[in-house]
């Protein structure tokens, strides 16, 4: 069985990172190979020695990996057209090439482009991550109604959806309206999971980082992951800080790790009267992010609270989980807000002013093995190996 893997991110693009290539790596079988294509792009440049190395490791898991140009800025509806022509045949000659079996998309831009491709290739095609994308840009002000690109994505969702073989959605209320529609297609349920054996708590990187950046053993440290403007929080997330602050100027200390740039965060820093000293941020490579999650206390979802996000699953929070963070998040994210409710390991808010000491009391009373338990039961991504086999082979 061999799945061609059509990818419309930069290989290390955190996207692909953390929702394709765990998943190619960890469903394995002696009769199952994957052609991988992936888009790079500059800010995600790839020295040669990089890529020659990536190449040999990931054929030692039976991943073929090719690559192609990714195109963006001015001119972006040509740009876009002419990524979906090269890409659309390009594809096109390596599943010829490989005598692929099936295709594998990530993500609904990604698959309108494995749609076409199943339809001229007669292969079977496999969503992964199949969300209402064109609602999150709407409802994140990223996108206008009338826009081009709402109106092209919104038009797509259905056909796409009856057409594929297989569809991987994150939650059971976006099956639902799967479902409602019409579609007949396979559906299954899987959240975003993670490789438990790369995040877990790290008693001694705890008390290594919080004594290198002189955090005291009474306070507490606050910790977001994430981005920052558009789908996810900006001004409420330092207002939380603010208000923390307010309630303990000496007790609370927070991380913030995020691609966000140094300047604009100073600048939020200073609108917020908030210190330095209390704000440690950087961008974390993979392996680093285990190691100050356990030097954390609670975790923060910092996702904005808009209808279509009910749908999503965001990575961020099984992270938090498997390193036993209790963790804060708006009502209507995900099914997580549910998970946190019903499990009891976090709090929910509908306002960040909801957020009380007793709430934060509250969390810090949370067993961290309690929280990795559910990680465990909800997110390893070894749980779901023979769903994925199942959706390989059928």
């Amino acid at each position: 069985m061999t799945i061609f893997v059509f990818s419309y991110y930069s290989f290390k693009d955190p996207v692909f990172q953390s929702a394709v290539l765990p998943y190619i790596k960890a469903v394995q079988d002696k009769n199952l190979k994957y052609v991988l294509l992936t888009w790079e792009q500059k800010q995600h440049i790839l020295s040669k020695k990089e890529i020659k190395n990536i190449t040999v490791e990931l054929e030692t898991y039976n991943i073929f990996w090719k690559r192609t140009k990714w195109h963006s800025g001015s001119f972006k509806i040509v740009k876009k057209l002419f990524d979906f022509v090269v890409g659309l045949f390009y594809s096109f000659i390596l599943i010829k090439k490989y005598n692929a079996n099936k295709i594998f998309s990530e993500g609904f831009p990604g698959a309108i482009i494995g749609h076409y491709l199943s339809k001229l290739s007669g292969k079977a095609h496999i969503i992964h991550t199949f969300e209402p994308h064109a609602d999150y840009m709407l409802d994140s002000g990223v996108w206008k109604q009338n826009s081009w690109e709402y109106l092209f994505l919104k038009k797509l969702e259905t056909p796409i959806a009856k057409h594929a073989q297989h569809i991987i959605t994150a939650t059971n209320s976006f099956k639902k309206i799967l479902l409602q529609k019409g579609v007949r297609s396979n559906v299954h349920v899987i959240p975003s999971c993670i490789n438990m054996d790369f995040y877990f708590f790290d008693a001694k990187a705890r008390n290594r980082i919080r004594s290198e950046l002189k955090i005291e053993l009474d306070q507490i440290v606050i910790v977001y992951l994430g981005k920052i403007g558009g789908m996810y929080m900006e001004d409420d997330l330092f207002s939380f800080f603010q208000n923390c602050l307010s309630l303990d100027s000496k007790r609370f200390k927070f991380f913030l790790f995020t691609d966000y740039p140094e300047k604009s965060i100073n600048q939020m820093l200073k609108k917020f009267n908030i210190t330095k000293e209390a704000v440690y941020f950087s961008y974390l490579r993979k392996e680093e992010v285990s190691k100050y999650l356990s030097a954390a206390d609670i975790g923060f979802c910092g996702i904005r609270a808009i209808p279509s996000r009910r749908y999503s699953s965001p990575i961020k929070n099984g992270e938090y989980w498997a390193c036993g963070l209790p963790t804060l998040i708006p009502k209507g994210i995900s099914d997580d807000y549910v998970t946190i409710e019903n499990e009891k390991i976090g709090r929910t808010f509908s306002k960040i002013e909801e957020i009380s000491r007793e709430d934060i009391e509250y969390l810090l009373d949370i067993s961290r093995n309690k929280v990795r338990e559910i990680a465990l039961r909800k997110r390893d991504i070894n749980s779901y190996i023979n769903n994925w086999k199942t959706i390989f082979f059928s």
